[in-house]
C-alpha cells in the first residue's frame, strides 16, 4: 500500500477547500479519543469531524480508529443534508465506504452484516440513542441486541448541535463513561469513542455523574478557533438585529411582508408546530385574494413554504432540492418575488441557506445563536434580524430561559446593534458570569444510570405487551415521538397480516408527539384505530389501550382515518383520506431485508430460507464467514476460537423433529438424498410446509441448540467447572448428592466435540452457549414460558419440553465433521439455583458473563456471529 498524501492535500482534494487550522489540528492528530469541539455555524464542523475519520479508518486503514463513525443528530433535516454532503466527499476520495440512514422503517441495509467494512450510520437522537440503550426505535426486537453491540463498540460517535439534544445530551455523556468503565474494568473488543459539537458548547453539559470527572481535561483540549483567528470573512458578516413586540400570528405575517424584499429569501422561525402552521395560513391568506374557486394569488406576493418536523419523508426529502439548500437560495434561483419560508426549530442546525431577513421566535440563547446562522450565512453577505415579543406560551421552553434570552437580545442590540459571529462572541466574553449561566443554564430531566443500562441488555417481552421506556432518557415531555404510516386498511380490522402491509418504508413514516396520537386514536373523543404490530402474533393488532403506547412505536394508520396533508403535514384535525404513498422503485437487498423480517416476529424463522444445507455445513460456513470478520478486526485469537465453536453449534437444535417436520416430505425427495436428510438446516422457501410448527407454536432452535450443547458436555464431563464441578459439594451438603448418569449415556472425553466443550474454562463455556443461544437475539437472558407455550399448555419454553431428544447429527469440530450422539434435552438450567446435573442456573450464568465482559461487548459478539449467519446462509454452498 503506498503512503497517503499529507491530510491538507487530501483534505482540499475532497472537500473541494482548504481545512482551516482548526480542521487541519484535528485531521493531523493520529488518536482518537473523546473530543470537545466549539465552532461557529459556517466553519465547516461535518467536514471537520466526517473527513478525519475516512484518512484515518478507511485511507490510511488504522485499527486504533472505528470501523462505523455514527452521527447522531437532533432532528431529521440535519440527516438529509447531511448524507447529501457525505456522498459528494466520498464520491470525490473513491474511498469504498457505506452510508446508511437509521430513520425507522424498514431499512434493508447491509452495514448490520458487514461489521468488519467501514461504515457511516446516520441518524437522529431518537433512532440512535435507543440502539444504544438496546431498544431500536423502529426495528424488531430480536434486532436490539445486534444494533445494540455493533454501535456500543468499534463506533466514533459524532453529537451534533448538543444545544437542541435536551436530555439526550447527558444520556450521550453517561453511556460515554459507561463504555469507558467496561474498557477498562471488563473486556472491550473495539474502541468506542464520542465527539460532541456545537456553536454554542459549554463544558458544563456534560459534566454527568459519571463522566463529569472527564470534562476538566476534555475541556483544555478543546477544538476551537484560537482567538488570532477570530477576524474577517464570516466573523464580520453584518447582521442588523432589533427586537419587536409582535407576536400574534397576523402581526408576524403583516411584519414578513412588510420587510420581505422582492428576489430575496426570508425565513419566519417560530417554537411550535401548530404556531408555524397557522402563520403560514395568514400568510397564506394576505397573498390571496377572494375565496373558493375564484381565489388568485396576489400579483408581487412572494412564494411560500412551510417547514416543521411532522413530514413524512417523502415531502420532506423535495425540500432540499426545492428550496432547503445553498443553491435553490442563492439570488438567480428564487422567484422574482422572492421567497418566505416559515419554519420551526428544525431549520436551526444543518440547513445550509441564507436569509436576507430572518424573523424568530424568542427562543433560548442557544438557539437563537443557531438561527442567526441561517441569516447572512455566507462571506460578503448582509442581513437583517427580528427577534419578536413573548408569545402566549413559553412551550417548548422553560419561562427562565426565554427571560435570560430576553435580557441577551436587548443587551446585544444596545451595545452593537449586531449579530455578527464576531459580535456574539464578543458579546460573551464580556457577559457577567451570573447571565452566561443562564444563558447555557442545563438541568436533564433524567439521567440514565448504570443500573438502567445493565437491566436493558434483558430484551425478553414483558407478558403484558409492557416494556422498558427509555423515551425519558432522549427527549423530555411531549417531544417523544412515535412514527406513523397509513395503508388501505379496513379500519374495522382487529388485526392486520405483516404480508399485506409489506415493507415500511422510511420516506413514509411520518413523525407525531406521543400526546397528539393518543388523544387522535382515544375512543372517547371519536378517535381513530391505531395498529401496533404485535411481536408474539407476527401480526399488525388494533391497540385497545392507547395510553400504552411507548415512544418510538411504529403505528399503522387507515387512509381514511385522515389526519395528514402534503401541504400542512400532520394534522389531527384533517379528516379528508391520505393520499397514499408510492413505493420507491429501488431494489432492497434480500438478506437484510429477511433479516429485518425475521426479527419482527417471535416464531419467524424465514432466515431458514435458504440453499439445502445440512446442520454442519452451514456451521462450518458460518465459522468461516466469522473467521473473516475477526481477521479483518484483529480480534484476540482466543476470542475468535470461542466464536468459531459457537458458530458450529448455533444450529445444533435444527435437529429437533419439530423443526425437521416443517420442511415438506415431498420437497426432501425432490431435493435427492440431500433433501432426505434430518439433520437440515436451510431449505429453499418453496420447500416449506408454510404451516409453521403446529405441534409446538413458537419453536426456537437455538434454545435446543444451547440445551444440546450443556448435554453432550454432561455426558463427557458431568464434574466440569460449568457443570458441577462448582456445585457438586454443596448439593451432597444438602443432601441432594448429583444422580449419577448411567453408564451408557456416557461419552468417551476424546470425542471430538466434546473434548472442544471440555477444554473450555467455566466461562467460556457459558459464553459460547450464550451466543449459540442468543444468535436470532429472540432467546437471551431469560428462559421462560411465552404466551404461545402457555396457550399450547405443552409447560415447554420456546416450544422445548422437558426430555425432548434429538436424534444423531452431524456437526462441523475443528476438522472434518463429527457424529453427534442422540441427546436428551432438559429445561432444568431455567429453573432458579443449583441444578442436580447442570448445576448453575442460566440465569446465574448470564450474570457472570455481565460481571466478566459486561453488556457492550457481550452483545458485540452476538452482531458478529449473527452477521456471520445471514452471510453464511445467502452462500449457496451445500
Amino acid at each position: 500500500m503506498s503512503s497517503p498524501p499529507p491530510y491538507a492535500a487530501w483534505f482540499q482534494t475532497v472537500a473541494g477547500f482548504s481545512p482551516h487550522g482548526w480542521q487541519r489540528t484535528l485531521g493531523e492528530a493520529a488518536d482518537c479519543t473523546h473530543r470537545l469541539l466549539r465552532i461557529p455555524t459556517g466553519f465547516g464542523k461535518t467536514a471537520g469531524v466526517v473527513l478525519p475519520w475516512l484518512y484515518h479508518r478507511v485511507l490510511r486503514q488504522d485499527l486504533g480508529w472505528p470501523t462505523r463513525l455514527v452521527f447522531c443528530f437532533p432532528m431529521r433535516t440535519l440527516v438529509e443534508q447531511t448524507e447529501a454532503a457525505i456522498a459528494a466527499w466520498l464520491a470525490r476520495s473513491g474511498l469504498p465506504v457505506s452510508v446508511h440512514v437509521l430513520m425507522g422503517g424498514v431499512e434493508a441495509q447491509r452495514w448490520e452484516l458487514a461489521p468488519e467494512q467501514p461504515a457511516i450510520l446516520l441518524g437522529t437522537q431518537d433512532m440512535l440513542l435507543s440502539r444504544a440503550m438496546n431498544r431500536g426505535y423502529g426495528t424488531g426486537r430480536a434486532r436490539w441486541p445486534m444494533t445494540f453491540g455493533l454501535v456500543s463498540q468499534d463506533a466514533l460517535w459524532v453529537l451534533d448541535e448538543l444545544q437542541l439534544m435536551d436530555v439526550g445530551l447527558a444520556t450521550s455523556a453517561q453511556l460515554a463513561a459507561f463504555r469507558d468503565h467496561d474498557a477498562a474494568a471488563r473486556r472491550r473488543l473495539r474502541p468506542a469513542v464520542a465527539w460532541w459539537m456545537s456553536a454554542t458548547l459549554q463544558p458544563g453539559w456534560l459534566r454527568t455523574v459519571d463522566f463529569g470527572a472527564q470534562v476538566a481535561a476534555l475541556d483544555e483540549q478543546s477544538v476551537r478557533i484560537p482567538e488570532a483567528e477570530r477576524q474577517g470573512g464570516l466573523w464580520d458578516v453584518r447582521k442588523s438585529i432589533e427586537l419587536r413586540d409582535a407576536a400574534a400570528e397576523a402581526d408576524v405575517a403583516k411584519l414578513a411582508l412588510d420587510l420581505h424584499q422582492p428576489g430575496t429569501l426570508s425565513l419566519v422561525v417560530v417554537n411550535q408546530v401548530q404556531r408555524a402552521v397557522d402563520l403560514f395560513q395568514a400568510l397564506d391568506e394576505r397573498c390571496h385574494e377572494r375565496k373558493g374557486k375564484t381565489r388568485v394569488r396576489r400579483p408581487g406576493t412572494p412564494e411560500l413554504k412551510l417547514v416543521h418536523s411532522r413530514f413524512r419523508g417523502a415531502e420532506r426529502a423535495q425540500w432540499s432540492r426545492d428550496f432547503l439548500s445553498r443553491a435553490a437560495s442563492r439570488p438567480e434561483a428564487l422567484p422574482g418575488e422572492g421567497r418566505i419560508v416559515v419554519a420551526t426549530q428544525v431549520v436551526e442546525a444543518g440547513v445550509d441557506i441564507s436569509a436576507r431577513l430572518l424573523i424568530t421566535d424568542l427562543a433560548p440563547w442557544s438557539s437563537l445563536v443557531q438561527r442567526f446562522g441561517r441569516c447572512a450565512r455566507y462571506e460578503g453577505e448582509s442581513g437583517v434580524l427580528v427577534v419578536l415579543g413573548r408569545t402566549k406560551t413559553a412551550a417548548p421552553y422553560a419561562e427562565a430561559e426565554l427571560d435570560a434570552a430576553a435580557e441577551a437580545v436587548a443587551a446585544l442590540a444596545r451595545s452593537a446593534g449586531d449579530a455578527s459571529p464576531r459580535a456574539v462572541d464578543a458579546f460573551e466574553q464580556a457577559c457577567a458570569p451570573d447571565l452566561l449561566g443562564r444563558l447555557y443554564r442545563y438541568a436533564p430531566a433524567h439521567v440514565l444510570r448504570r443500573r438502567d443500562i445493565d437491566e436493558l441488555f434483558d430484551t425478553t417481552p414483558d407478558l403484558t405487551g409492557s416494556d422498558l421506556d427509555v423515551g425519558r432518557y432522549i427527549r423530555s415531555g411531549d417531544d417523544r415521538d412515535v412514527r406513523v404510516f397509513w395503508r388501505p386498511v379496513e379500519p374495522q380490522s382487529k388485526a392486520v397480516s405483516r404480508e399485506h402491509i409489506g415493507r415500511v418504508h422510511r420516506a413514509e413514516l411520518c413523525p407525531v408527539p406521543i400526546r397528539d396520537l393518543r388523544d387522535f386514536a382515544r375512543a372517547d373523543r371519536g378517535g381513530r384505530p391505531v395498529f401496533a404490530l404485535d411481536y408474539v402474533l407476527g401480526a399488525y393488532r388494533r391497540v385497545e389501550d392507547v395510553d400504552r403506547i411507548p415512544p418510538g412505536s411504529t403505528l399503522l394508520l387507515p387512509l381514511s382515518a385522515g389526519g395528514y396533508s402534503a401541504d400542512l403535514g400532520w394534522n389531527p384535525k384533517a379528516s379528508a383520506e391520505v393520499a397514499p404513498f408510492l413505493p420507491p422503485g429501488e431494489p432492497a437487498d434480500g438478506a437484510a431485508l429477511r433479516l429485518d423480517r425475521s426479527a419482527e416476529a417471535a416464531e419467524d424463522d424465514s432466515l431458514s430460507q435458504a440453499a439445502w444445507k445440512s446442520i454442519a455445513t452451514h456451521g462450518r460456513e458460518t465459522a468461516e464467514a466469522l473467521r473473516d470478520i475477526a481477521d479483518a478486526l484483529r480480534l484476540p485469537a482466543r476470542t475468535a476460537a470461542l466464536l468459531d465453536l459457537a458458530a458450529r453449534w448455533h444450529d445444533a437444535g435444527k435437529a429437533h423433529e419439530v423443526f425437521q417436520e416443517a420442511i415438506a416430505q415431498d420437497a426432501r425427495s425432490k431435493a435427492g438424498e440431500l433433501g432426505l436428510r434430518r439433520d437440515l438446516a436451510k431449505a429453499p422457501g418453496e420447500a416449506w410446509t408454510g404451516k409453521g410448527y403446529p405441534t409446538r407454536p413458537g419453536f426456537r432452535h437455538e434454545l435446543a441448540s444451547a440445551l444440546a450443547l450443556l448435554a453432550l458436555l454432561r455426558r463427557a464431563a458431568p464434574l466440569h467447572a460449568a457443570l458441577l464441578g462448582g456445585s457438586a459439594e454443596l448439593l451432597a451438603a444438602l443432601g441432594e448428592p448429583p444422580p449419577a448418569a448411567p453408564p451408557e449415556e456416557a461419552v468417551d472425553g476424546n470425542h471430538p466435540l466434546a473434548r472442544e466443550l471440555a477444554e473450555l474454562s467455566e466461562e467460556e463455556l457459558n459464553l459460547v452457549a450464550f451466543l449459540v443461544c442468543a444468535h436470532h437475539g429472540k432467546v437471551r437472558t431469560a428462559w421462560t414460558s411465552t404466551p404461545l407455550d402457555q396457550a399450547a399448555g405443552h409447560g415447554g419454553i420456546h416450544g422445548v419440553c422437558e426430555d425432548d431428544a434429538l436424534g444423531s447429527f452431524e456437526l462441523a469440530a475443528a476438522e472434518g465433521d463429527a457424529p453427534v450422539p442422540s441427546l436428551t434435552l432438559s429445561l432444568e438450567p431455567a429453573a432458579l439455583g443449583v441444578g442436580a446435573r447442570f448445576g448453575a442456573s442460566w440465569g446465574e450464568r448470564i450474570a457472570g458473563l455481565l460481571e466478566a465482559w459486561g453488556p457492550f461487548t457481550l452483545a458485540y459478539l452476538e452482531a458478529l456471529l449473527r452477521a456471520a449467519d445471514v452471510r453464511a446462509s445467502m452462500d449457496a454452498t451445500s
